[in-house]
C-alpha cells in the first residue's frame, strides 16, 4: 500500500464512522467539505502546466497562453453546439487522463499503455456512476439545462462498459504480471486500489466519493510527481517556493470560478451552476490532460 492508497483509506474509515454515527453527512456540508479539499488540493496539481510544459519544450509564454486558451474557448463554442457530446468526450478525456496518471510509473509497452490507461480510466468513471445511478439522475434531473445528460444512463450502455472495462483492466494487470512487465508487488497495490474505490464509490455519495479519489489518490499523486521533477530541475526545490510556483495560477482559477458563479446565481448568464461547473471542469481538462501527456512521456 502506497501513502496515498493510505491517506485514502484512513478518509474512508473516518467517513464511515460519521455515516455509522450520524447516518447521513447533509448535501451542503458534503459540498462544503469537496469544495475545501478541491481547492487545496484539485485545482493547485493543474496550476503549474506551463512551468511543467516550458522545462521541456521551447515555448514562449505567449504562444503557451495562446494554445491553452484557445483549446479552452474551443471546447465552449463545442459545449453551446453539442452539450451531450461534449459531456461524452469529457468523460472520455477525464478516463484517459485518470488512468495515464495512474498508471505512467509503470514500463507498459508503447503498443498497449494507451489502451489500457483509457481501459484503467473507464473503469473508474463507469464504476462511480454505475454505484450512484440513482443519485446522479435526480442531480442531472434538477436543472433543465442538465437533464439531457440523463442520456447516458439510457439502454444500460455505461453498464456494459462498467463490467467490461473493470473485467478488462484486470486481464490487463494479469498479463502485465504474467509477462514480468510489472511486479507482483504493483499487481497486489492496483488491485486493492480498486477494491479501495468500488468500495467507497459503493458506500458513499457520488460528491464525497468523487472527491475523495480526485484529491487523495488523483491531485496528492500528481502533486507529487510534479514536486519530485521540478525538485531535479530547480536544484532542491522546498515546499515553500513549490506552493509559490503553484499559487499565482490558483488563484486565478479561484476568481474565474467566483465570477461565474456570480454570474449564474444572479441570472446574468443563463447557465445553471451545475452545468456550468461541469463545463468549467471540463474545458480546463483539455489543456491539463494534453500538458500531462507530453510530462508523463518522461517516464519511459
Amino acid at each position: 500500500m502506497n501513502k496515498f492508497s493510505f491517506l485514502y483509506l484512513i478518509t474512508c474509515y473516518f467517513l464511515a464512522s460519521i455515516f455509522t454515527l450520524n447516518n447521513h453527512i447533509d448535501i451542503s456540508h458534503q459540498i462544503i467539505g469537496s469544495l475545501f479539499l478541491i481547492t487545496i488540493f484539485g485545482i493547485p496539481h493543474g496550476a503549474i502546466d506551463n512551468i511543467i510544459l516550458k522545462s521541456d519544450v521551447k515555448i514562449s509564454n505567449l504562444r503557451f497562453y495562446t494554445l491553452y486558451i484557445f483549446c479552452i474557448l474551443l471546447y465552449i463554442i463545442t459545449w453551446f453546439i453539442s452539450p451531450i457530446i461534449s459531456f461524452y468526450i469529457f468523460l472520455i478525456i477525464s478516463s484517459y487522463h485518470f488512468g495515464e496518471s495512474q498508471l505512467a510509473n509503470y514500463k507498459i509497452p508503447n503498443n498497449n499503455k494507451k489502451l489500457i490507461y483509457l481501459i484503467w480510466g473507464c473503469a473508474l468513471m463507469s464504476t462511480l456512476f454505475y454505484y450512484n445511478e440513482v443519485e446522479l439522475i435526480n442531480l442531472f434531473s434538477l436543472f433543465e439545462d442538465t437533464e439531457n445528460l440523463n442520456s447516458l444512463f439510457y439502454y444500460n450502455y455505461f453498464k456494459i462498459i462498467f463490467y467490461a472495462s473493470n473485467i478488462l483492466i484486470f486481464l490487463s494487470l494479469t498479463f502485465l504480471l504474467l509477462k514480468n512487465q510489472i511486479k507482483a508487488s504493483v499487481f497486489r497495490n492496483e488491485l486493492f486500489q480498486l477494491f479501495l474505490l468500488h468500495l467507497s464509490f459503493y458506500l458513499f455519495p457520488v460528491i464525497i466519493s468523487f472527491t475523495l479519489y480526485f484529491v487523495f489518490l488523483h491531485s496528492l499523486k500528481v502533486l507529487s510527481q510534479e514536486f519530485n521533477y521540478l525538485n531535479i530541475i530547480y536544484k532542491k526545490l522546498s515546499i515553500s517556493k513549490f506552493i509559490i510556483l503553484l499559487a499565482p495560477h490558483t488563484l486565478l482559477s479561484l476568481a474565474f470560478l467566483a465570477f461565474f458563479i456570480y454570474l449564474s446565481q444572479n441570472n446574468i448568464i443563463n447557465i445553471s451552476i451545475l452545468l456550468l461547473t461541469i463545463i468549467g471542469i471540463s474545458v480546463i481538462t483539455l489543456p491539463h490532460s494534453i500538458v500531462m501527456t507530453k510530462f508523463y512521456e518522461k517516464f519511459k
